[in-house]
Parts: structure tokens; C-alpha cells; sequence
């Protein structure tokens, strides 16, 4: 049983990071968006936070090829992720998972939480009151902006977002696994 539960463990925590990497990739990209939208992208702490986001992306990114390229048949002929990357990769996603959703809500703003819903805009009375004094950088209305803010919404603090959230530190094994 041994043998059978670590052959479990390797093609799991294998397809779990390859799995995580589109979500790691649209956190990068909202947090892109939103800086821009919201104006912000030549502020340095902004700039540290979108880089270290691309580096932690990056990095999950070579660790799952590189665990399929060091990856080899077991006794039987099933091939198998190299166990020792495999292992670093799920290490490397779960122990950065919560900074990254900390670097984009902290990109997105308090409105993350706080913004007005879609009825509002629809309404006349607020509607062009909300696009104007919600409006971004040049050129982006309140609304855009506000929707691009419900995204991120979605990613770090909603039910999807906490749901990937206890996923990154309990799925595939917990962190001292």
C-alpha cells in the first residue's frame, strides 16, 4: 500500500500545480490590470509587488516542466513526475499563495470590498455620479474600473478566492507533507 499511496502523491501534487498555474497566471493579470487602471504601475511599490508576482509565477511554472522533464517510467512502465521537484514546486505554490492574494488586493484598493454593484451604475440618479467619482487613470470610468475590481473580488476575497485560499495550504497534502 506504501508504494501504491506515493505513486498517488507525485501524480497528484503534478497535476494539481499544472492545474493552479491559470490561476496564478489571472492573479498576475489582474493585478497588471488594475494598476493600470487604476493609474498606479510607476509607483514603486507597485512595480515590487507586479514583479515579485511574475517571479513567483515564473518560478511554479519552471518547477511543474521541470518536474515532467526529470520525470522517468517506474518499475511497471507508468511514467512519474520527479518526486523531488514535484514536492518543491507544491512547496513553492502554497507557502506564496496568500502573499500573492495579498499583493493583489493590496494593487486593487479598499474598493475591493467596498465598491458599489452593478445596479448602482444602472440606476440614473448614481450611475454617472459612480463613473465619474470612481473613475481610474485617464480615460477609465468608474464602471470599468469597478468591474475589473469585481474580478479581483472573485480571485482573493470571494467564495471562489477563499476557496483556493484553504486549497493552497490543505490540497495535495498539507505543508508539513
Amino acid at each position: 500500500a506504501g508504494p501504491l499511496a506515493l505513486a498517488f502523491v507525485d501524480h497528484h501534487r503534478f497535476t494539481a500545480i499544472s492545474y493552479k498555474l491559470p490561476l496564478v497566471d489571472a492573479l498576475v493579470g489582474t493585478a497588471a490590470l488594475l494598476a493600470d487602471l487604476n493609474g498606479i504601475t510607476k509607483a514603486g511599490h507597485v512595480r515590487d509587488k507586479l514583479t515579485w508576482l511574475i517571479g513567483y509565477a515564473e518560478t511554479l511554472r519552471a518547477l511543474v516542466e521541470m518536474s515532467a522533464l526529470r520525470g522517468r517510467p517506474d518499475d511497471v512502465g507508468i511514467f512519474v513526475p520527479d518526486t523531488l521537484t514535484v514536492n518543491i514546486a507544491k512547496s513553492h505554490f502554497a507557502h506564496g499563495y496568500h502573499t500573492a492574494l495579498q499583493h493583489v488586493q493590496d494593487i486593487s484598493g479598499g474598493l475591493l470590498v467596498t465598491a458599489p454593484a452593478s445596479e448602482d451604475f444602472a440606476n440614473p440618479a448614481t450611475g454617472p455620479l459612480l463613473r465619474r467619482y470612481l473613475a481610474g487613470r485617464a480615460g477609465v470610468d468608474g464602471e470599468e474600473r469597478i468591474r475589473a475590481l469585481k474580478m479581483a473580488t472573485d480571485l482573493t476575497t470571494g467564495e471562489l478566492g477563499g476557496y483556493h485560499a484553504v486549497l493552497a495550504i490543505h490540497a495535495e497534502g498539507s505543508l508539513e507533507a
